[in-house]
């Protein structure tokens, strides 16, 4: 079930945009939050090397695909509730 939940979360993408631009320049969201969140996006950006070769089309997409559903859910997690209530972004 928790799985079916993460393909659902991936094909409401479209919704997290204006939830990560609230949840940076909410004041709301506590400072140490978005440093995290924000450290764990730029450290993987700046990684030179993938879990799986970006070569491989498909396959190596995955990683990248897998990352950026955690980093969402993992600030959908931290973010007060009435900005995930706003966005109708919900994880359980």
């Amino acid at each position: 079930m928790k799985f079916l939940k993460r393909i659902q979360f991936i094909f409401h993408f479209k919704k997290s945009f204006p939830f990560i631009k609230d949840f940076f320049f909410s004041s709301a969201v506590h400072p140490m939050k978005k440093i995290i969140t924000g450290g764990l996006i730029v450290a993987y950006a700046a990684m030179p090397a993938d879990i799986i070769p970006d070569y491989l089309f498909l396959v190596g997409i995955t990683d990248d695909i897998a990352f950026t559903t955690f980093m969402l859910q993992l600030a959908v997690k931290m973010a007060p509730p009435e900005l995930a209530e706003k966005h109708q972004l919900h994880i359980k």
